[in-house]
């Protein structure tokens, strides 16, 4: 764990080739999350060894063979429940069988990729973190990855812009309102 909280590094959208910044940033997480399009093999191997001993979850994306990754996954962090699927976002916000997923399986994180749009929203009690694309650059988007502490009921959302700018987002959000 690290120190006041579980850092988790999130990730999307890699197709093929994963940035060593984002190597670094996954040493010493807490848990690491790539949120599809993966594009190769080889990234889940780079990512396990990175992070160490930090569990990797990933889920496929639409670039992705069946059998790489599931299409989605559920897991638990610090009293967080996460739902991560590769496309979530339908028309300025979660599809109706997203929504009922997360009711379903009382997500409060829901993280996904495919559009290369960071972005990081709460809606409700359900915040939802799009770390962008981290791969190469795709028209004028910039390349990210998100960081989140989990921190009890509060958790900080940062979104990184690879190329060198400030921050693309930073916030907080509480799970209990």
């Amino acid at each position: 764990m690290s120190e006041g909280g579980l850092r988790l590094v999130i990730l999307s959208d890699t197709h093929g080739r994963l940035p060593p910044e984002v190597v670094r940033a996954c040493e010493g997480a807490d848990h690491v999350i790539h949120a599809g399009d993966m594009g190769s093999d080889d990234i889940l191997a780079e990512l396990s060894a990175s992070a160490s001993a930090a569990p990797v979850v990933a889920v496929a994306g639409n670039v992705d063979p069946g059998d790489r990754a599931p299409l989605r996954a559920r897991i638990d962090a610090g009293g967080w429940g996460i739902l991560v699927q590769h496309i979530v976002w339908d028309r300025g916000g979660p599809s109706a069988e997203v929504r009922d997923r997360v009711l379903r399986e009382g997500a409060n994180l829901v993280v996904f990729g495919h559009t290369h749009e960071p972005l990081c929203r709460r809606l409700g009690r359900v915040v939802y973190l799009n770390p962008g694309s981290c791969g190469p650059k795709r028209f004028s988007k910039p390349r990210t990855y998100a960081e989140v502490l989990l921190e009890g009921e509060r958790a900080s959302f940062t979104i990184f812009d690879l190329e060198g700018g400030p921050p693309i987002f930073e916030g907080r959000f509480n799970i209990s309102g």
